[in-house]
């Protein structure tokens, strides 16, 4: 009766938060009126879930918007694939022109200034060719893959919502693979023997600090004291059976990892663009997940993890010559080892299809356990899965592929567990982290621009690249 009593207050809760405009679209539309769907999929995953069941949109409908996602997203890879070509002629025109004042021998302020221009010319177009190629690699897929999964919510989510009911109503709430959710510290199963990998770790952050690996780490003790702190609350009500030990590095990278015996590591990305703490509780279980359930051993072995160690060496290689031979690689110079994530989450870790399931129905549970609000994980999934051509959060999707069994289980294991007593979403100490994270990182980038480097990159950050390129051609002619 408490758990049936719950659900009709989590319906009424969700009827009361839910936007009106949803509200309003529902199964009972009446015939002319506008199209739901597109307003629909501007929402959040928590929105498209609390709201499916009443809508019940047609399947022909369903596919009317499939069917309009696969053209846009073809007039949209074609109008990219100009727009590279554009921006490759640019960086040939301006090479040209370069060609063409370096036979002129005078050293006037007003040649040099036109060299200047055009070398910020070619540095600029050549990052925003780097940015294309990602988009065009990985961001558009991501985008329309998210976009395929909302209207998955829609369609199958009505139907599975009501058997998900159903069994919390008569008590039949799944135990799985991982045992009774109240039982999260004693489990056994694919949580024993996470000592044997507390030595595997720590080789593999070895060779990558010999290696010069690992972005600069952020040492202030406030923020260090915070982020342990509150990755340990997490851990204490989790299946971690090792010791935690917490790293905060200097990465714009949207991100966080963990390597197998308990080391996890946040990116000062993360912390910065969770909007609260629950957010940021959210992904730490999820990394923490994977170190309890040993996803990593389980999928590779200890053996291979050389390899990709070796892998990452060569990358390093790459960074200290200055040589750059792929995007990954590119943004490891421009944004301070973006796709490191990469490198480490899908390999080192074992990240797979079925082993992020996983990581997301114990990162659920644990947040559960902690009292933080569950929906913390979900909700920065969907913010994330929200943005456009925000290049330092593709890799994010590249480790945390949006599919809709996901969204479907993370949301169904939400409504399992028992109904949250007042559950922490986020806290003052929280907010006043953040804003001590930018200072202490705005002294941070102060130290690096004065520090020696091999690489040669011009401050251009007055120059304006539409328009230069046909002003330096007018004046050489």
């Amino acid at each position: 009766m408490k758990q049936m009593m719950s659900c009709l207050l989590a319906l009424a809760m969700v009827f009361y938060s839910a936007p009106v405009w949803l509200i309003g679209s529902s199964p009972a539309a009446q015939e002319g009126e506008q199209d739901p769907v597109p307003k629909l999929l501007e929402s959040t995953y928590l929105e498209l879930f609390r709201v499916a069941p009443e809508l019940n949109l047609p399947s022909d409908v369903i596919k009317k918007h499939r069917d309009r996602l696969k053209e846009e997203q073809d007039r949209e890879e074609s109008e990219l694939e100009a727009e590279e070509d554009t921006l490759e002629d640019r960086v040939s025109e301006a090479q040209d022109q370069l060609e063409a004042l370096n036979r002129d021998s005078s050293r006037s302020p007003e040649v040099e200034e036109k060299r200047h221009n055009l070398h910020c010319q070619i540095q600029t177009s050549r990052q925003q060719l780097q940015e294309l190629e990602v988009i065009l690699e990985t961001g558009l897929d991501t985008k329309y893959e998210n976009l395929q999964a909302k209207l998955d919510v829609l369609e199958l989510w009505p139907e599975r919502y009501h058997q998900v009911i159903e069994m919390v109503q008569n008590n039949e709430n799944p135990v799985g693979k991982f045992g009774d959710f109240r039982d999260i510290g004693f489990r056994g199963g694919p949580f024993e023997g996470q000592e044997e990998d507390i030595q595997t770790g720590r080789e593999a952050i070895e060779q990558m600090h010999r290696q010069n690996i690992f972005p600069p780490e952020v040492e202030d003790e406030k923020i260090r004291s915070y982020v342990t702190n509150l990755a340990s609350r997490i851990a204490r009500h989790s299946d971690l059976k090792v010791p935690l030990d917490v790293t905060i590095l200097k990465s714009e990278e949207i991100n966080a990892f963990a390597l197998p015996g308990g080391f996890l590591f946040v990116n000062s990305g993360l912390i910065l663009k969770a909007e609260n703490e629950s957010e940021l509780a959210g992904v730490m279980a999820h990394e923490i997940s994977h170190v309890a359930a040993r996803h990593s051993d389980r999928l590779m072995g200890k053996a291979n993890i050389a390899n990709i160690i070796y892998q990452a060496a060569q990358l390093a290689a790459l960074l200290l010559t200055g040589g750059v031979s792929s995007i990954a690689t590119y943004y490891l110079l421009q944004y301070g080892f973006f796709g490191l994530g990469l490198v480490l989450n899908l390999s080192l870790l074992g990240v797979n299809r079925d082993y992020e399931i996983e990581a997301d129905i114990l990162g659920t549970q644990y947040l559960w356990a902690s009292n933080y609000d569950t929906e913390g994980f979900m909700s920065f999934f969907g913010r994330m899965a929200q943005e456009e051509g925000y290049v330092t959060g593709l890799s994010w999707f590249r480790t945390h592929p949006p599919f809709y069994e996901r969204m479907e289980t993370t949301y169904s294991e939400m409504l399992y567990l028992p109904q949250q007593e007042d559950p922490i979403r986020d806290t003052d100490e929280f907010q006043e982290i953040k804003k001590a994270l930018e200072e202490n990182l705005k002294q941070m980038e102060e130290q690096d621009r004065e520090a020696p480097t091999l690489r040669r990159v011009y401050d251009c950050d007055d120059f304006k690249s539409e328009g230069t390129l046909k002003e330096n051609s007018s004046q050489n002619q």
